[in-house]
């Protein structure tokens, strides 16, 4: 008896095994998986344009039935690519046949797809969470309808940011770029992409008599979900309190795995005064500022926060900041700022000893005023254990590192400024400093370019981009040029320390283009009105420059020797000494050689200027 006919569809799905185009789709299917895993995981972390990895799957997705149809209507032989021939019934022994994908490449594609799928599921959130291991909160909205108490809500801001900024294993926006997104207009996921995170806080503030509610709410960044929101009520004598449990809550949506000594520091929070509270709010406003206008009354409301709240930490640390700030900024004498710096940091310290901020400033203060390097390095150290997200600390540990010779090290932390302050151009100015300091001129005008593109009011940005040019006009020989450059700029000088500084720039081209004699003549006319000597008095490392153009061995050596010994020292002395091109002459020298070892510098030149590290 026949066997029945296979029906149509049966004898269908039979030619479409024979002609292999099961096959084919499997293998496109899994290949085409494998390229969507890829896109999603490594897309986004290189900040490849959405639109190539959408035109990528439109291709995939438009080539699918392009290929089984090629598929169904040739095959690939021995011969090359032919017409597939209608079935027959065999007449002869079959030819081997040899697919262009072999069981054995099937088998791999299979296992790689699989391998990314199962990939892909771990690295995927659970369905209860997000996985986030960054973010930034932006600046909260003002629910009170009056302008003056934006100062309250930035202070509730920062508060939150400071908190967040203690959990180790969080990367943290400083509060300098998230600041930038005050009242913008733009889309989450393009603030997260700029930023470079992957969630967003925002919220807003109310606060009626001693009460405050702050709104808090968690975005995921790519996908703008919101994924938690909550409101935190309260009394300001609590407030502190009020904060942590905001950022604990955060914490624990995110599903942050938190040390012991973390969980207790969000759990713990004295009361305080709200009256000192308040007063220490509009201080620290004042503070941020930074300017010649504000600081004066950053140091009048602190002085009151902690006068009606002598407990407060954080506004000691605060006002022992401001206190150094009045010596840059408000002509406060080195010596009495110094001192009432001192003062409060080791009152915030005594009353709070995991106060971030103020180990430090005092590790500035070790630094600065009593080149107590270990100490320092010590303090500086503690500082970013207790706080690893706080950018002021890392970029004063990158000057610290950097001046006493450890450039590399310090271009470390101001890389780690800028990753958690990607639109501050402060930690900018510090890579900028590394490169010209290690004479890589070409790479500190890029940064020092850089910078002026993110603050075109920088004040700093001028002066140090007009020395960078200096650095590499004299690198290249265009002596003649920088001589120009420079004599213009020590005629417009409108300060000491600039005309001073432009003058040495000024007299080292002039040498360099062989004018000793005009050198000379310059440096003999400085000695007789007395200005010479009254400048080795005065800046006696300033001095030590000049002569080091002309080659004076011994009188280099014994200014740079008494600036060490003066009480009043120049922050930028061990700078020069270290990096100085105009002292490599000297670094073979024992004299020199002990200097650098007493002050606790790296030596990082040799005499031929060639780096020994």
């Amino acid at each position: 008896m026949m066997p029945d006919p296979p029906s149509r569809l049966a004898a269908f799905i039979a030619e479409l095994k024979r002609r292999r185009v099961f096959r084919v789709a499997i293998v496109y299917a899994g290949v085409a998986f494998i390229v969507f895993q890829i896109i999603d995981a490594i897309f986004e972390p290189l900040h490849i344009p959405d639109w190539v990895g959408t035109t990528i799957i439109v291709l995939l997705l438009i080539g699918f039935p392009i290929a089984v149809a090629l598929a169904w209507a040739f095959d690939i032989t021995e011969q090359g690519l032919v017409r597939t021939k209608p079935k027959r019934e065999p007449t002869a022994a079959k030819v081997p046949h040899h697919p262009l994908v072999g069981n054995k490449a099937l088998a791999a594609i299979a296992v790689l797809a699989i391998a990314f799928g199962i990939w892909s599921w771990l690295r995927e959130p659970s369905p209860g969470g997000v996985a986030i291991s960054s973010i930034a909160v932006l600046p909260l909205d003002n629910q009170m309808g009056d302008p003056a108490e934006d100062y309250f809500v930035e202070g509730m801001h920062d508060a939150i940011i400071t908190n967040l900024n203690r959990l180790s294993v969080l990367k943290v926006i400083s509060r300098t770029s998230a600041m930038r997104y005050k009242d913008t207009d733009k889309l989450m996921p393009e603030i997260a992409r700029e930023l470079n995170v992957d969630a967003l806080v925002e919220g807003s503030v109310l606060k009626a008599g001693d009460r405050v509610r702050i709104t808090a709410q968690l975005i995921h960044g790519a996908s703008d979900e919101h994924l938690w929101s909550n409101d935190y009520e309260g009394d300001l004598t609590d407030i502190l309190s009020l904060q942590k449990t905001i950022a604990g809550a955060i914490a624990g949506e995110i599903g942050l795995a938190l040390k012991p000594e973390e969980e207790a520091d969000l759990a713990s929070a004295p009361q305080v005064n709200p009256e000192a509270y308040n007063l220490y709010l509009k201080g620290w406003h004042f503070r941020k500022l930074e300017s010649e206008e504000s600081m004066p009354k950053a140091v009048e409301y602190l002085e009151q926060a902690v006068a009606l709240n002598p407990t407060f930490a954080r506004a000691w640390a605060a006002l022992g900041h401001s206190y150094l700030q009045m010596q840059w900024l408000g002509g406060w004498s080195v010596d009495y700022a110094y001192n009432r710096m001192k003062q409060a940091l080791d009152k915030a310290l005594e009353l709070d000893s995991n106060q971030a901020e103020a180990h430090a400033g005092l590790g500035i203060y070790q630094y600065l005023r009593k080149y107590d390097i270990p100490g320092a390095e010590a303090s500086f150290r503690r500082a970013l254990e207790l706080d690893p997200n706080n950018v002021y600390a890392r970029f004063e540990y990158g000057e610290f590192l950097r001046r006493t010779g450890r450039p590399e090290e310090g271009l470390e932390e101001y890389r780690r400024a800028q990753e958690l302050d990607p639109l501050n151009p402060l930690p900018l100015t510090g890579i900028g400093e590394v490169y010209r300091d290690t004479r890589q001129y070409d790479k500190a005008l890029e940064y020092w370019q850089a910078v002026l593109e993110l603050a075109p009011n920088h004040m700093a940005a001028p002066y140090f981009l007009a020395l960078t040019k200096h650095e590499i006009a004299m690198q290249q020989g265009r002596y003649a040029e920088a001589a120009d450059e420079a004599g213009k700029a020590y005629a417009e000088a409108t300060n000491g320390a600039d005309s001073t500084f432009y003058f040495w720039l000024w007299q080292r081209a002039e040498w360099a283009l062989g004018n000793r004699e005009k050198v000379y003549a310059v440096r003999d006319s400085l000695r007789s009105t007395g200005e010479l000597q009254q400048r080795e008095q005065e800046h006696p490392f300033w001095s030590a420059r000049l002569y080091a153009i002309m080659g004076e061995r011994d009188k280099v050596l014994s200014l740079l020797e008494k600036a060490y010994e003066d009480t009043t020292k120049e922050s930028y002395y061990p700078t020069g000494l270290v990096y100085g091109q105009g002292f490599d002459f000297l670094r073979a020298e024992p004299r020199f050689k002990a200097l650098i070892q007493k002050m606790g510098l790296t030596e990082v030149f040799d005499e031929h200027g060639q780096r020994i590290r």
